[in-house]
């Protein structure tokens, strides 16, 4: 989805929209730079970005999976082991309700998806792990939303690992400067080798 924008564009919070069909959609008529965000990880996304309208991208995942991330290595490892994901409700409703979250399809995740009533929010559940935020220990609870960090402890496995569409193409930790140097270097190839000759 267009990135932290949506509030200006009318565009409604919780829905699903590719970054295809909203990129089109809300780059017409803008006098405001528009930023593409969901699924691009790499620099046939960012192409693709450019051609719908967009003056730039955000990348989420594949930044995530960098070597300077403070992400817990368990996440890191699970974003370019894993292919899959949902949007879902389950982590999170208290701190934010009606706003659903892609995450990876866990073994965690899956095995509770289907079996969570819709009042069941995470400041019910028990306390599963915790984690250094901003200098303070936090207690993380099941289904808090809490992205495991790399102080995290305890069931790490069973904490939010929030992911988007493109994860499946994250095959490596890398440093965050090579990521970005090969965004520009495939998306220079995809416009010479791909786009050029047309006229």
């Amino acid at each position: 989805m267009i990135s932290q924008l949506a509030s200006i564009w009318k565009i409604k919070i919780g829905r699903t929209v590719s970054t295809v069909a909203e990129s089109s959609r809300s780059c017409f008529g803008l006098c405001i730079p528009v930023i593409a965000a969901g699924g691009i990880v790499n620099g046939r996304g960012y192409v693709a970005a450019l051609a719908l309208g967009a003056q730039g991208v955000c990348l989420g995942a594949r930044f995530v999976a960098t070597a300077e991330s403070f992400a817990h290595p368990i996440y890191k490892q699970k974003l370019i082991e894993m292919s899959r994901t949902d949007y879902t409700n389950v982590f999170g409703r208290a701190r934010w309700p009606d706003a659903p979250q892609r995450v990876l399809e866990t073994p965690f995740y899956a095995g509770w998806k289907n079996n969570l009533s819709d009042q069941e929010t995470e400041e019910s559940q028990p306390i599963i792990g915790h984690s250094i935020i901003h200098g303070m220990r936090k207690d993380i609870r099941r289904f808090a939303g809490t992205v495991p960090n790399a102080t995290a402890t305890g069931d790490v496995e069973s904490m939010a690992m929030y992911a988007g569409q493109g994860v499946g193409l994250i095959t490596e930790i890398i440093p965050a400067g090579e990521v970005v140097k090969r965004l520009v270097a495939e998306a220079k190839d995809v416009i010479r080798e791909k786009l050029y000759d047309l006229k």
